[in-house]
């Protein structure tokens, strides 16, 4: 229903696929988490801000170019993705399309706390996109060795060979936790850290690197036990989220 996110038939047929699930998980979102908009100093129209990653343009490069027509350029570019969410919503806090590769997802996760914590946003819609529509990039990393041949993934298996791709797309709303407590929000779960760095030293540029990643997750773990200690003190209970590595 293009009307409901005040976009005509024609823009809505021109726009990436992603960027609409964007759309339309992000209202699903804010609507279990109990958003109200301008409520409580948190939920302000101008301290909302929206991180999503996405590493393709699928989209853009087979579909949408076969017609390109006055909404080419909004309905496919990634930045229009979490730009359309804070122009639908009225937000005017930052808006940013991350790409890491295969961690953008959590990369978009890791700037949003990033940002919480900093101060330059109360409340933030992150998440990530994908949705597979040009064989191009199957042949690309085909080619690459890089998709499993026995058609299913092995993590931390000996007879690993490869991963296997897919289609999905999820929203967050993140806030400081004492804002949701203030807000009497429904939280479902609280993030103690979140850290990204990149493998410099390893073989090649998409292998990782077990020294960037020990340092990482030594970091990240720092972070954990000296907020689990200050937790347990307090008789807290948590659920972490973490988000330990990235490409």
């Amino acid at each position: 229903d293009p009307r409901f996110f005040n976009m005509s038939p024609r823009e809505a047929a021109q726009t990436d696929p992603m960027g609409r699930l964007a759309l339309t998980t992000a209202y699903e979102a804010l609507e279990m988490s109990g958003y109200v908009p301008n409520r409580t100093p948190s939920s302000k129209l101008e301290r909302i801000g929206t991180f999503y990653g996405q590493t393709s343009d699928d989209w853009r490069e087979i579909n949408a170019a076969e017609n390109v027509d006055t909404y080419f350029i909004t309905g496919g570019v990634r930045a229009f993705a979490p730009g359309r969410i804070n122009y639908y919503f009225k937000f005017s806090g930052p808006s940013f399309s991350i790409d890491t590769a295969c961690s953008s997802s959590l990369a978009a996760i890791q700037l949003a706390c990033t940002s919480l914590w900093a101060g330059d946003c109360d409340t933030a819609c992150a998440g990530g996109l994908n949705l597979l529509t040009n064989p191009d990039i199957f042949s690309g990393l085909s080619k690459g060795q890089f998709l499993s041949k026995t058609g299913s993934r092995k993590t931390y298996d000996n007879d690993a060979d490869g991963y296997c791709r897919g289609d999905g797309c999820g929203t967050v709303i993140l806030k400081r936790y004492e804002d949701a407590i203030a807000d009497k929000d429904n939280i479902l779960g609280c993030i103690l850290g979140a850290a990204t760095n990149h493998s410099a030293e390893a073989v090649s540029i998409t292998h990782p690197h077990a020294g960037a990643q020990e340092y990482l997750y030594k970091k990240c773990y720092a972070t954990l036990v000296s907020m689990l200690t200050r937790s347990a003190m307090c008789g807290g209970v948590h659920f972490i989220l973490k988000n330990l590595g990235a490409i």
